[in-house]
């Protein structure tokens, strides 16, 4: 049966969806294949018909996941301003809390994964590097925007400080999850962070 261009497409997005959920909640060294081509209802010969390699997939699914995330965070900025909240905080609330902290293959693939990716092939690490700027950017537009006064070199180590804390804040997080009180502690410690390093001049 001839698959239609919008069939193959379909597949590609489902086969990189498939494996930045399975990524994020398994590694990327305990995902194969065949899980990947299961998880998303094809067969594994389909799958070579997308991808040359799994290596390739997880530099695909890699930067489609944090472009998706950056665009969340935009849009969640955006319906914080437009509702007269915070579109900073509105950033860090989302992403410090219990249900991202215990729910990683739906969450941010940079918390999740950022450093086995960055010990990877240089695709999957360039892949990183160029969706971790697309979050930095985000951050970076919002505090450019809260303050005028900021200059080039302050607003790039204040989205450097923010993302750090959110990121940093949530492995920690994860890391003492079975200490609930702990790993509490670390989301409300890394939220207060990331809240300072909005307002004070790096």
């Amino acid at each position: 049966m001839r698959v239609t261009p919008q069939t193959f497409t379909a597949h590609g997005a489902a086969l990189r969806d498939a494996a930045a959920r399975l990524f994020r909640a398994q590694g990327l060294e305990s995902v194969r294949v065949a899980d990947v081509s299961t998880a998303a209802g094809l067969t594994h010969g389909a799958f070579y018909g997308h991808f040359p390699s799994k290596a390739a997939l997880a530099e695909a699914a890699c930067a489609e996941s944090l472009r998706r995330s950056a665009e969340r965070w935009r849009a969640a900025a955006a319906a914080s301003r437009a509702g007269g909240r915070d579109p900073l905080h509105e950033i860090i609330d989302r992403y410090l809390t219990g249900q991202h902290r215990d729910a990683p293959g739906r969450g941010c693939w940079l918390g999740a994964l950022g450093a086995e990716s960055a010990r990877a092939e240089p695709g999957l690490q360039a892949a990183l590097a160029g969706g971790t700027a697309l979050l930095h950017a985000v951050l970076a537009d919002e505090l450019a925007a809260r303050h005028p006064g900021w200059d080039t070199r302050q607003i790039q180590a204040g989205a450097s400080a923010v993302l750090a804390a959110l990121v940093g804040g949530l492995t920690l997080a994860r890391a003492l999850a079975p200490d609930p009180a702990a790993s509490g502690a670390a989301l409300a410690a890394a939220a207060a962070l990331a809240r300072r390093a909005c307002d004070d001049p790096p």
